[in-house]
């Protein structure tokens, strides 16, 4: 008996806000429809198609899955809206790692702190940029553990010990974790989101003692700082560019 819980729904509004024109899904969620049983990744295996440079797009990435465990070349699977199920070499620390790295200012130090400033616990921090929070199942310190992301997140629905993950599109990933437990991690990583969100605002609000600038030099610089973090790599929000700059030339 399937038991919907969308408690947590008060306590993260934007959740649903993130579905607003739902973008293309791909035919292979449509073929192979119904509930991914992720303790059994070897059948997952078989129709999985592989890939050597796996990267998450978290704006369509859904889950990645720890297969590091099994008798296997691959090390991960990952599904996704738009490229269907991809096996990979890849561990998911290494791919996390890769992700979290090109966050810059928005990255796990950042949210390691807002935890600490909201007296929340910093064991197993979600990962999170603008919509997209990504979630470990467990602690990933010493070693390597699934991810799952908020966006797109539905509800969730209890089964037995496990939790469905019920995604936009007719997904459904079935975990290894308690409806209680993925409550509680979902109600935490919106507090985070939230403080995120407010620390950039905050920032943005400039300071009255530095004289204004022309905004000619201050569009030309925003729009240079953008190409340069976009060459290496880097993922910014337009609000810390902005900040940036405004940093920039107040001390000029």
């Amino acid at each position: 008996m399937l038991e919907r819980n969308t408690d947590f729904e008060g306590d993260l509004p934007s959740m649903n806000q993130n579905i607003d024109v739902p973008h293309h899904v791909n035919t292979f969620w449509q073929c192979h429809a119904g509930t991914w049983d992720t303790r059994q990744p070897q059948r997952l295996l078989v129709i999985a198609q592989r890939s050597e440079l796996a990267t998450i797009d978290v704006l369509e990435t859904l889950f990645l899955l720890d297969i590091k465990h099994l008798t296997c070349v691959e090390n991960t699977l990952i599904f996704d809206r738009q490229r269907g199920l991809i096996k990979t070499k890849l561990t998911t620390r290494q791919i996390m790692m890769n992700y979290a790295g090109r966050l810059g200012l928005s990255g796990t130090q950042l949210i390691k702190q807002l935890a600490g400033e909201l007296g929340l616990s910093k064991h197993k921090l979600p990962v999170i940029h603008g919509d997209a929070i990504l979630m470990p199942l467990s602690t990933a310190k010493r070693g390597t553990t699934s991810w799952y992301n908020r966006h797109y997140l539905k509800h969730i629905e209890a089964q037995g010990f496990m939790t469905a993950l019920v995604y936009d599109g007719q997904i459904t990933i079935q975990v290894d974790m308690s409806e209680r437990v993925a409550t509680r991690q979902l109600a935490k990583a919106g507090q985070l989101q939230a403080a995120l969100q407010e620390h950039h605002r905050r920032r943005l609000v400039p300071d009255q003692s530095v004289p204004s600038m022309a905004d000619t030099d201050h569009e030309m610089m925003q729009s240079y700082t953008d190409q340069v973090l976009k060459h290496f790599g880097i993922l910014a929000l337009p609000g810390e560019i902005s900040c940036l700059t405004r940093r920039f030339f107040g001390k000029l």
